[in-house]
């Protein structure tokens, strides 16, 4: 893809090609410079990109890392990588279950922390009781897989546009 190897080439000269020059073959780009990348820049889940994405989860990508990045983002990655990431994004407390906290902070990010406290309580509701088949007020990795299933445009909505 054209426009994968335009940010690969700019992550190559930003950062690879200096540390390759001065002796160092395990650069690193770190968490601030990463979510001002302009494919990241404007995302509500930089950070939870960055640091699921990273190795040591300190959100610091290696050129490893981020080429997974763009993999797992891309839109020909297989919808069951995408979705395990996905999972991991959203599931900000990193328990391994998305709960109402976890929802909370999604419905917050999504709409700018725009809306009030009774009406994002609202929405969680409505999204356990879609999407919480076991009800027991968490969302696991295989009820959210079932969820995905039935989203025919999860595939291309969660992508990482890259612009040439």
């Amino acid at each position: 893809n054209l426009s994968d190897r335009h940010t690969v080439k700019q992550w190559y000269q930003r950062r690879v090609r200096e540390a390759f020059m001065a002796g160092n073959y395990m650069v690193k780009m770190d968490y601030a410079e990463v979510q001002q990348l302009e494919e990241l820049r404007h995302s509500p889940f930089k950070d939870r990109i960055c640091k699921v994405f990273s190795e040591d989860h300190s959100g610091d990508m290696t050129f490893s890392d981020f080429l997974d990045m763009l993999s797992v983002m891309g839109l020909e990655a297989p919808k069951e990588m995408k979705a395990d990431y996905a999972f991991k994004i959203y599931d900000f407390n990193d328990d391994g279950e998305i709960d109402r906290t976890d929802l909370d902070e999604l419905v917050n990010r999504v709409t700018g922390y725009s809306m009030n406290t009774e009406d994002v309580d609202g929405i969680v509701d409505e999204i356990l009781k879609e999407c919480d088949l076991d009800e027991n007020e968490t969302i696991t990795q295989a009820e959210f897989n079932d969820i995905l299933q039935q989203s025919p445009n999860f595939i291309t909505n969660f992508n990482i546009e890259v612009n040439m």
